[in-house]
């Protein structure tokens, strides 16, 4: 009952939302719910009709104003199929149109429930001269004939209202472009009252508060709440849907016990388990929708939403490091990017968001799932609930001990696929599954990743071995991939090992006694076997590529690519091979002097050679991953020195009194 408790929590404290809801995405009053309306028609305070017109509800880039916040009760809002359950004010044609069946053959009239469930509402003391206004109108059963008249609903020449359009495409009428049938159209209602400035019933405050109470008074079933404590209040047996999207059935609170015997043997009657109160129950679910629509992470089924209680603005969990502090902020020089900056950068980004939270903050991570679809239960895979400061210094360690460079992003820029941009910091978790599984991989397995990782960014739980290793073998196979997609895997696959052996030797240490025993920098001085191996691999890829550059031949993929993997599997054999291949490239570099950067890869190559012939692991034995992050912090720096050189140009240039073209 914690999450529920934590919902309604949120639902108090972020009320004023409530007031402006007019939007699919806005915090819901409770004993509401959001439709398409595809008919408006406007009526003046007596319920005579004025006027209506067809609501345009393409989504496009402005505001959709056809979504229409509607009163709804249990039934309605739950209804399905042939149920006959009328909203209590807004609704189809088929509920609201008594002259409805004379110009539809096809389909049931349903106004007299309709009309017998508004016309309470009115007699109650609940009621408002704009409800009462549509009553008024709706008794005269004339919305069909004045939708005719005013041309929204075409007909044929017997007075049918047409099913579909079989005419000339650019006469089409206009409500066929927006419903497919027109005799199924949703329709609202705007009232025209002298002395209020706002016609549109669904934004009226009062109309709604007005509601809110008269069903609250009207309804069928009490009890206690099991969430609030309270006694003798009215409780919900149907939980409410769209959690997920607008098309989204399934629940996250049910009980089936009346048909098919789903839950039979430990309880006579559903009360005997749990009752939540309607409130509780309305204000847990619309919390949720209107946090999973404005912050939640869908991935098909799969939605993960993490708020704090008071809205808070919170760093993605499920993030990259530019999610986390801006694409804006990124540097233009990605090689300017030292870990100095970076740790600056990302405390900086960290401060303020902890500015807004403190101890006394509760931050809440929640994953939905389902595994029918948008029909049957919908389960919580995930719940987490923790003290501000302490989300906050969990995301931070995330983000510090899974940072590399160089990572990779596309961003808005360029052309329609955006441009590619460079950056220090943590892969998403999406990013782990495509580097671990390939682009190709299917939603099931994607979210079977992203529920693995979870743990690991919100708990601290270690990284799983096998994601590591499928990582870093897909980025020993440069040959299958394009080039950005195998750097693209390297950067991740670096971000995972360097990750899982620093947390190995760190065991559960905090982040302020955490050993960096892997750096993204290059470490001389590390004699690890595989690590030198790896520095080995990028000193023969660097050494082609620039006897290639030097010759004038266009970029191929180098021997040393070509036979990564191999060369991860017998390391010494396919150095051989290698060696072999690079030695007429270095015989034409010793035709240079000792600073020609030929030479001087040479001489760093044999230095590794030496490191490791002399501690005896120079052997056939396979790699492990953390040859990745020795052959990748080897071109780096290899990216570092042509940087710096190309520096030293530009100012040399510069002082001569040159400019550059």
């Amino acid at each position: 009952m914690t999450w529920i408790s934590r919902l309604c929590e949120t639902y108090d404290n972020c009320s004023a939302n409530v007031l402006n809801a007019g939007t699919e995405k806005d915090l819901l009053p409770i004993g509401h719910t959001t439709q398409y309306a595809q008919i408006e028609i406007v009526l003046d305070a007596d319920g005579n009709f004025l006027s209506a017109r067809v609501l345009d509800n393409d989504k496009g880039q402005g505001e959709n104003e056809a979504v229409t916040i509607i009163p709804c009760n249990e039934d309605s809002a739950n209804r399905s199929g042939k149920k006959i359950a009328p909203h209590p004010l807004f609704d189809k044609l088929e509920y609201i149109a008594g002259d409805y069946p004379t110009c539809v053959l096809s389909k049931e009239c349903r106004f007299s429930d309709y009309a017998k469930q508004l016309q309470k509402w009115c007699e109650s003391p609940y009621s408002h001269e704009m409800i009462r206004a549509i009553f008024s109108y709706v008794s005269k059963k004339t919305v069909m004939a004045d939708l005719i008249r005013a041309q929204v609903l075409p007909t044929d020449a017997s007075g049918t209202i047409l099913e579909k359009w079989a005419g000339d495409p650019e006469q089409k009428p206009e409500i066929f472009k927006h419903t497919g049938i027109p005799a199924d159209a949703f329709v609202r209602f705007c009232v025209e009252i002298r002395g209020m400035p706002d016609s549109r019933v669904w934004m009226n405050e009062e109309v709604r508060e007005r509601f809110i109470a008269y069903y609250m008074h009207a309804f069928p079933n009490t009890g206690t709440c099991y969430v609030t404590g309270q006694t003798d209040v009215p409780v919900s047996r149907k939980s409410a849907g769209k959690i997920r999207n607008a098309g989204d059935r399934a629940k996250i609170i049910s009980s089936n016990d009346g048909t098919g015997f789903t839950f039979r043997g430990r309880f006579v009657s559903p009360d005997q388990a749990v009752t939540l109160s309607y409130e509780a129950s309305q204000k847990s679910i619309n919390t949720l929708k209107w946090l999973v629509a404005k912050q939640g992470y869908r991935n098909g089924d799969q939605v993960i939403v993490a708020w704090g209680t008071r809205n808070e603005p919170l760093p993605p969990v499920l993030g990259d490091g530019v999610d986390l502090w801006g694409e804006q902020l990124l540097e233009p020089d990605a090689s300017a990017d030292t870990r100095e900056e970076f740790a600056s950068r990302l405390n900086k980004a960290i401060a303020g968001y902890s500015a807004e939270l403190g101890d006394s903050s509760s931050v809440v991570v929640l994953g939905l799932d389902s595994t029918n679809g948008l029909q049957g239960r919908l389960s919580l895979t995930f719940y987490r609930e923790l003290t501000g400061s302490e989300f906050m210094r969990r995301i931070l360690r995330w983000h510090t001990t899974c940072a590399w460079y160089p990572l990779y992003r596309y961003c808005q820029g360029s052309d329609e696929k955006g441009r590619s941009i460079r950056f220090r910091g943590a892969p998403s978790p999406v990013d782990i599954a495509v580097a671990a599984y390939g682009p190709n991989l299917n939603d099931k397995l994607k979210k079977a990743v992203v529920e693995r990782l979870l743990p690991c960014i919100v708990d601290g739980k270690p990284l799983p071995r096998d994601l590591v290793e499928a990582a870093s073998m897909r980025a020993s196979r440069p040959f299958a991939m394009e080039k950005w997609e195998f750097n693209r895997t390297l950067g991740v696959a670096c971000a995972l090992t360097r990750k899982y052996y620093n947390d190995k030797m760190n065991d559960r240490r905090s982040l302020e006694e955490y050993e960096e025993v892997w750096s993204v920098e290059l470490d001389p001085m590390k004699t690890d076997r595989s690590y030198l191996f790896g520095r080995l691999l990028a000193y023969a890829r660097k050494v082609e590529e620039y006897s290639l550059y030097l010759g004038g031949t266009d970029a191929r993929q180098t021997n040393a690519e070509r036979f990564m993997l191999q060369f991860r599997k017998r390391p010494d054999r396919t150095w051989d091979q290698l060696y072999q291949k690079l030695l007429p490239y270095m015989s034409r570099f010793r035709t240079k002097g000792p600073e020609f950067f030929g030479n001087r890869c040479e001489a760093g190559m044999n230095s590794v050679m030496d490191a490791l012939q002399s501690s005896g692991g120079f052997t056939g034995e396979p790699l492990g991953p953390t040859y990745l992050l020795g052959y990748q912090s080897q071109m780096n720096q290899f990216e570092a020195e042509y940087q710096m050189v190309k520096a030293k140009k530009a100012e040399s240039v510069k002082s001569d009194g040159v400019l550059e073209p």
